[in-house]
């Protein structure tokens, strides 16, 4: 089995901004086939998400698939809070790139 990064398979990996203490993410896929397959690959779950923000699992706040969607979206606290001092991104716009660079097993 090979491996492709999770931008190669989703049609949009963004974040964004969920209000001063949560950044959100959402993973969608505009063909059902790529969103079930990130979906049921196991390489994203809230501990591998955790992992690749070098964050506790408890750290994220809301994890779940929306099928009618072809979404994932995932919520994760915030490290510093928005816009306190050496808070980097306010509108959380810019946090997808390690989601993104995720590896999704692929057949």
């Amino acid at each position: 089995m090979t491996a492709r990064r999770l931008r190669e398979i989703a049609d949009i990996v963004r974040s964004k901004n969920a209000g001063p203490y949560r950044i959100t993410f959402d993973i969608l896929c505009r063909d059902r086939a790529n969103y079930e397959l990130i979906r049921d690959s196991g390489a994203i779950t809230p501990a591998t998400v955790a992992r690749a923000y070098g964050l506790s699992e408890s750290d994220i706040s809301s994890f779940f698939a929306i099928d009618q969607a072809n979404a994932i979206k995932v919520t994760i606290r915030r490290p510093r809070a928005q816009g306190a001092s050496g808070e980097g991104d306010m509108y959380g716009c810019q946090q997808h790139v390690p989601l993104m660079s995720m590896l999704v097993p692929t057949p």
